[in-house]
């Protein structure tokens, strides 16, 4: 039988709040312990915060990933008014049916290869020793700006073939645009958000349909994608734009944060850099450690819908309702993770849901890992252990999802501080 319903609002937990973005990890500790399933009067939704209900959310079949299912979202639009933005939409791994989600998974997995993957980390590799030359002063650089907002986008587009005179257009007009206009948080912004998306969606359809209409469309991602077939069964043009789209919105956004966090994490924990630097092998485990242990989102990634009115941790979610896993919570639930404040490379890490769960496990995974992986070598290699954090870490209290560092300088010569 559930309890009676458990409602908080900003007094309780306020992602927006300055003090908060500087240290959030008691509101976190106080969500998991005192508020596992909880209602948001000021967000008006419902949060979920245990590691094991965060899990339960993103597995079960009971919620939707589907914006169209929440009850707030604006009514469709007739197919004759679509605009490519609801064509794009409506192909998203995130819209369409399970058994059409499978299919996409199915069709888009060559493009994922390892053969593929390979070439897009040459890609990515020189795009990051670019990213490393372009530093102006690297005595003292804030790391945020100089490398995290740039490495992220970058990497995107050249995997999927945009030249470098291009990425403003494709960093903010769809990047910024298009994470946001999917989400709840940003329905009175919806319309103009689309409308700076569209100019790059169109150049995005238009390299699509080019490479296309080659004899030899290429055996890179983009030429993979659409030379893929199953039963003779391929991928059209807004099947695969809405593929680039899922990467944008997975990679640009949250993977701009695990490159400061990442460097804040091994600059203030420096044994644990020097043991990431005998066994590099670790590699792989320190990026998911530091997305754990980091509490860098303020909500979760996926926003969830019940299909009917669901009986979920001790309260009723209504049909239609926002329902927000607050993933740093749960990264750092302590009935999941022991001494889960501890930044430790080696942590057992089986059963995370750094990069989601079920059906929805994030398109980008392998791409994110990559960029991480990258630029933490060219970091090493550049710097060692001659680098450290001087001055205050800035961060941006407004933004929708993230603690968002602005500001994290690093210092390369002697004389460096290191600030927890």
């Amino acid at each position: 039988m559930a309890s009676p319903r458990v409602e908080i609002d900003f007094d309780v937990y306020n992602p927006f709040d300055p003090e908060f973005v500087k240290d959030p990890f008691e509101h976190f500790a106080r969500l998991t312990r005192d508020y596992p399933v909880a209602f948001h009067k000021g967000i008006n939704g419902w949060l979920v915060t245990t590691h094991e209900l965060a899990a339960e959310v993103l597995k079960s079949p009971r919620f939707s990933s589907r914006f169209k299912d929440w009850n707030d979202a604006p009514p469709e639009k007739p197919r004759e008014e679509w605009t490519i933005y609801e064509k794009v939409m409506d192909r998203s791994l995130l819209a369409v049916e399970p058994k059409d989600h499978m299919r996409l998974r199915r069709l888009t997995a060559p493009a994922f290869s390892r053969k593929v993957m390979d070439q897009i980390e040459v890609k990515i590799a020189e795009t990051i020793t670019q990213i490393f030359d372009e530093i102006d002063n690297p005595a003292e650089f804030n790391a945020a700006a100089d490398i995290a907002a740039k490495v992220p986008i970058r990497s995107i587009a050249r995997m999927v073939g945009v030249p470098p005179k291009d990425d403003t257009l494709f960093e903010h007009g769809l990047g910024w645009n298009m994470v946001r206009a999917a989400n709840p948080l940003h329905a009175d912004q919806r319309d103009q958000l689309i409308a700076d998306a569209i100019p790059a969606l169109e150049y995005l359809q238009n390299m699509i349909a080019e490479r296309r209409a080659r004899k030899d469309p290429g055996d890179d991602f983009i030429g993979t994608l659409i030379s893929t077939t199953e039963d003779g069964e391929g991928l059209d043009d807004f099947d695969i734009l809405s593929v680039v789209v899922a990467l944008v919105v997975a990679g640009a956004d949250t993977a701009v944060d695990l490159h400061t966090t990442a460097l804040h994490a091994l600059l203030t924990h420096p044994e644990q850099h020097r043991l990431l630097r005998q066994r590099p092998e670790l590699t792989e485990d320190a990026i998911i450690e530091v997305l754990r242990w980091s509490g860098f989102g303020k909500f979760g990634g996926i926003p969830r819908f019940p299909y009917a009115d669901t009986e979920f941790g001790g309260q009723v979610l209504g049909k239609g309702e926002f329902v927000m896993p607050i993933l740093s919570a749960a990264f750092l639930d302590p009935a999941k993770w022991p001494e889960p404040r501890t930044f430790d490379i080696t942590r057992n890490h089986a059963g995370n849901l750094i990069f989601g769960a079920g059906p929805h496990l994030c398109i980008g995974l392998n791409l994110v890992k990559a960029q991480g992986k990258l630029m933490i070598t060219e970091f090493d290699r550049r710097f060692g252990d001659t680098a450290g954090i001087v001055g205050d870490i800035g961060y941006d209290p407004a933004h929708f999802n993230a603690r968002r560092m602005t500001t994290l300088t690093v210092r390369t010569t002697p004389g460096k501080e290191t600030h927890v």
